[in-house]
């Protein structure tokens, strides 16, 4: 232990570090689309918490608030429903404003669809970030040991081909198993919850609009039919 605490300085290369690192999102960037890398940076931000950990807020309560606004101001006091997911609040706001329900959950399943999509989106970048970095660490110790084999028996030549052998290998599993597998745990974790409670939400807010947005069909009336009098 002491030996690696003294040399510690030996295991970090900033340029080839810096290589494997960028070699790895620029192939997840490949494989998950343009918008995918500026995403999965963008999520970091809210990573670390849950996304209702500070207020509590559930499905649960968010149908029941909904249900008591409709009871206390009607179908347009859901605008004043407040949420700690925006996404919500949009789809509370278009369902006040809707002509009808078909209309309405045509466009909520649209919007549902396009938010998991982005969601997902995220943890799927840094999945795949945690893939492909041990088979990058893999590619650059192929090449040490092609630089190895290649300087012959000259001692001082094959140091820094064994350096640039393992060390790739290290920083290919470190930015795997220590940077990029915890946050597709921690992204894929906070998706799910968010995908459960939003579809929760819309499902009740459906409901909601084929029982208020529905029109009453015209009533007809045939005229009564005048008696015959007898002959």
């Amino acid at each position: 232990m002491d030996i690696i605490l003294t040399n510690i300085w030996r295991f970090f290369d900033p340029l080839l570090f810096s290589a494997v690192l960028g070699s790895v999102l620029i192939m997840a960037w490949v494989q998950n689309g343009r918008a995918s890398l500026v995403r999965a940076f963008a999520a970091l931000a809210n990573s670390s918490r849950d996304p209702f950990g500070d207020s509590g807020e559930n499905a649960t309560y968010m149908c029941r608030r909904i249900d008591f606004t409709m009871r206390e101001a009607g179908l347009s006091g859901l605008e004043q429903v407040r949420s700690i997911d925006k996404f919500v609040v949009n789809v509370l706001g278009r369902l006040v404003h809707a002509k009808d329900s078909k209309s309405f959950e045509e466009w909520v399943r649209l919007e549902e669809h396009s938010a998991k999509t982005k969601l997902d989106g995220t943890a799927t970048y840094w999945h795949s970030a945690a893939e492909i970095a041990p088979a990058i660490g893999l590619i650059g110790t192929i090449i040490g040991l092609i630089q190895l084999f290649a300087t012959g028996i000259d001692p001082l030549k094959m140091g820094p081909a064994m350096s640039f052998t393992l060390l790739t290998s290290l920083y290919g599993l470190f930015v795997s198993h220590i940077i990029a597998f915890p946050i597709y745990v921690r992204l894929h974790a906070r998706a799910e919850v968010l995908n459960s409670y939003r579809s929760m939400v819309i499902e009740h807010a459906i409901s909601i609009a084929k029982r208020e947005l529905n029109p009453v069909g015209p009533v007809h009336f045939s005229p009564a039919k005048a008696s015959q009098k007898a002959a």
